[in-house]
């Protein structure tokens, strides 16, 4: 690597999205002061069927297509992708999911706002960036900030903001890793299997260890809203269809998971959030009648 550039190691997962995960690709490969860096991607194809590996191979030669076997999901998938980086020596790991579409010049300012904060604070920071629906232009991922000690694990979306601001942990749509960071950390908790809770549980492990993230000004891409059609928010759908689908990666997460989230993040309060689980694994129509989407 050429040592007077900044060396990015870029990650994905994707699985059966090839339109969105090409876009993704050329809007990072199209980012501004690109030239700057020595930038890798690290891509997991995680067992898609319709040909998504096959195209990036072909019109992204240089990135790095690892294969998975459709079990993956966003956090396995990830993680995947990130261990095959980590053997590299990266100054920046960069996260970002398929489906988010970055503006050109999202790359300098997660890269300036890394190195504005750390003169002002001292020390490596991670950086998300704040992502709008892309039809409603409404900021939907980015930093997140704890809303109270007696809620620990109810987590606030920030809106965006002319200057840098602190959060408590983030989305992982776009995150950028610092190196040092990235070796305290390791990687996204293999206690994680899913879609749910990766991207929350690093940014509190960072904070718990000392290490602060924060969010780049302005808004940096799109990316559209997960829709609840077909999910277990979709009142469309009988209770028996909704239920059925809890037990789903794209459901709720599994009672073993939650309970080591709520341990390792809800402090005190833990056994509450737990009572709440089981509660969700025997009754699990009271969950469908009183959680809405975040």
């Amino acid at each position: 690597m050429n040592n007077t550039k900044a060396s990015i190691a870029t990650i994905l997962t994707c699985h059966n999205r090839k339109e969105k995960t090409l876009t993704c690709l050329k809007n990072l490969m199209n980012q501004d002061g690109i030239s700057d860096v020595d930038l890798d991607v690290y891509l997991v194809d995680d067992g898609s069927t319709d040909g998504t590996g096959e195209a990036v191979k072909k019109n992204f030669p240089q990135v790095n297509v690892l294969q998975g076997d459709g079990t993956l999901y966003w956090n396995g998938g990830m993680r995947y992708a990130f261990s095959v980086a980590k053997k590299s020596d990266y100054d920046y790991y960069l996260w970002l999911n398929d489906d988010t579409f970055l503006f050109a010049d999202a790359l300098i300012i997660l890269l300036k706002t890394s190195n504005s904060v750390k003169q002002k604070k001292g020390g490596d920071v991670i950086v998300t960036g704040t992502i709008v629906d892309t039809y409603t232009k409404k900021v939907n991922y980015g930093g997140r900030n704890i809303k109270s000690k007696l809620q620990p694990l109810k987590f606030i979306q920030l809106e965006n903001s002319t200057e840098p601001q602190h959060c408590d942990t983030f989305n992982g749509n776009v995150v950028l890793i610092p190196r040092i960071i990235m070796q305290k950390i390791g990687n996204i908790s293999q206690e994680f299997s899913k879609q749910h809770g990766g991207d929350i549980d690093y940014g509190l492990r960072a904070k718990y260890a000392g290490f602060e993230s924060w969010v780049a000004p302005g808004v940096i891409g799109t990316c559209s809203s997960n829709s609840i059609d077909g999910t277990i928010f979709d009142t469309s759908l009988s209770l028996k269809e909704r239920i059925k689908k809890m037990n789903t990666p794209q459901g709720v997460p599994p009672a073993k998971e939650w309970m080591i989230f709520t341990k390792r993040h809800a402090g005190f309060l833990w056994p509450y959030y737990w009572l709440r689980t089981i509660i969700r694994v025997m009754f699990p129509w009271t969950y469908l009648l009183f959680r809405k989407p975040q």
